[in-house]
């Protein structure tokens, strides 16, 4: 398992900004990757409610089970890699898979048995950099819903934060910032 901070800053952009972004950012389509996030939780919401998403990410034919907790500045993240029957085990039968991530939860008193997928979101992601800077491109697409997201992740929020404004200064596009994440995004559409 491993265990990192995770700063990022991002804003919502419509499909025009969109693409003049990866026009601007000079995005080969062959950049892209495309992952599958899988949202974790009991019926209740009891990780939502304590400010806790786990989510499986799918990616290729790879699994990463994510547990992310706020902290004063950025996301602390858990990460263990499980199995495709893993994967499957949590989908189909609501059997949470073992390991450091299980062993946390319910040491929290969390009871991972009655964890299940409770939505999904599909993203095609352009990774790229901006004036030596990480930035990402995203197409989200859930409950028959598309936005557009544009992150950087780096150091500290301010420094993120100023490569989105750069890049939208460069592309003359509005800034500004988003704080609803992908998870919540998708977990408000639920019916």
């Amino acid at each position: 398992m491993s265990t990192n901070i995770e700063i990022e800053a991002k804003i919502l952009v419509n499909e025009k900004e969109f693409n003049q972004l990866k026009s601007l950012l000079k995005i080969d389509e062959k950049l892209k990757v495309t992952q599958t996030n899988y949202y974790v939780d009991d019926q209740k919401g009891s990780l939502r409610g304590y400010g806790f998403a786990l989510r499986i990410r799918e990616l290729g034919q790879t699994y990463t089970l994510t547990l992310k907790s706020p902290m004063a500045e950025g996301t602390l993240e858990k990460n263990q890699q499980i199995n495709r029957d893993a994967y499957l085990a949590l989908q189909q039968k609501s059997i949470f898979p073992t390991g450091l991530i299980k062993d946390f939860l319910e040491m929290f008193g969390f009871d991972t048995a009655t964890f299940k997928i409770i939505t999904h979101l599909t993203t095609d992601r352009y990774e790229t950099t901006f004036d030596g800077r990480h930035v990402c491109l995203d197409k989200n697409q859930y409950h028959g819903l598309v936005d557009y997201e544009i992150e950087s992740e780096e150091s500290s929020l301010k420094n993120a934060a100023e490569t989105l404004k750069l890049l939208c200064e460069k592309a003359k596009i509005e800034y500004k910032p988003n704080h609803i994440s992908k998870y919540a995004r998708a977990i408000k559409t639920l019916k």
